[in-house]
């Protein structure tokens, strides 16, 4: 009867380790932006092209001055925040969860992974 109790509580317990690991994949552990995600935002953005949203219009495009700052590791100079619009609701429900102080933001046809201080953590380039 005790072998059986432990073979059942380490089948819960190895059940319960492998469902952590699951649920945990599903989230940005590191701020980047992985294949998944950005073919996600390449496909949603060709259904919403027409009629796109601030941030990811065609006039909202970068200078090529603007682009060259756009890189990650770097903070977003004033300029740039002045252009960030929030991702549209239904673009970040096909995203995993930024990570803790990070959010995702639109600008100038980019989608970009910002953490708590403004700074890029990682880009996806839309073909505008």
């Amino acid at each position: 009867m005790i072998k059986t109790y432990i073979r059942s509580a380490a089948c819960v317990v190895a059940l319960f380790v492998a469902t952590a690991g699951i649920a945990q994949d599903n989230r940005h552990d590191s701020a980047q932006f992985n294949d998944h995600d950005r073919q996600v935002t390449q496909d949603w953005y060709k259904q919403h092209q027409s009629n796109a949203p601030r941030g990811l219009r065609s006039q909202d495009r970068l200078s090529s001055e603007q682009e060259a700052r756009l890189q990650a590791g770097r903070p977003l100079d004033r300029n740039l925040r002045n252009r960030t619009y929030a991702v549209p609701s239904d673009l970040r429900r096909h995203l995993p969860p930024a990570p803790r102080d990070h959010r995702y933001v639109t600008v100038g046809g980019h989608v970009v992974l910002v953490d708590g201080r403004n700074v890029v953590r990682d880009v996806i380039h839309i073909h505008l």
